[in-house]
């Protein structure tokens, strides 16, 4: 049975929590399903490692496979990816418009960015040990493991 595309980006949503995709669900379920995948388009690419065919029906919204939980939790770690890369590439956020008062300091832009590329490294490190331990659960499946 083909894998949904929701349930990629509902095990994607258990570690995002933004306000801005919950006001867009409650205004338009289809506008949310449209801008959620394409933080899950743009993250299949990532994955260029998996076992199966990432293939997709855009129509359906579903992957012509049947991907195994774990393909499942890996892309969802890539769409937690694209959506933190598109949260850290704001303007707004880069501008640190914010008007601070005596009793709110903020880091400076420049500090700001930098945790935030920080963060975003460290979590493509994890997402590619996961791979890692995905590759090595089965050797034979590995083309050319046999041959050595």
């Amino acid at each position: 049975m083909p894998t949904s595309f929701d349930s990629v980006i509902d095990l994607a949503l258990i570690t995002v929590n933004d306000y801005k995709l919950g006001k867009l669900l409650n205004q338009s379920q289809e506008n949310f399903q449209t801008y959620c995948d394409g933080f899950l388009i743009a993250a299949i690419p990532q994955f260029y490692l998996c076992k199966q065919s990432l293939s997709y029906d855009l129509e359906a919204r579903q992957f012509v496979a049947d991907l195994t939980m774990f393909e499942q939790s890996i892309l969802a770690d890539f769409w937690v990816i694209q959506w933190f890369l598109k949260e850290t590439q704001d303007a707004a956020q880069i501008a640190n418009k914010l008007q601070v008062s005596s009793s709110f300091t903020m880091h400076s832009p420049a500090q700001n960015l930098k945790e935030k590329s920080s963060y975003l490294d460290t979590m493509r490190e994890k997402v590619y040990q996961k791979i890692n331990f995905y590759l090595t659960q089965d050797f034979d499946s590995i083309p050319h493991i046999n041959e050595w």
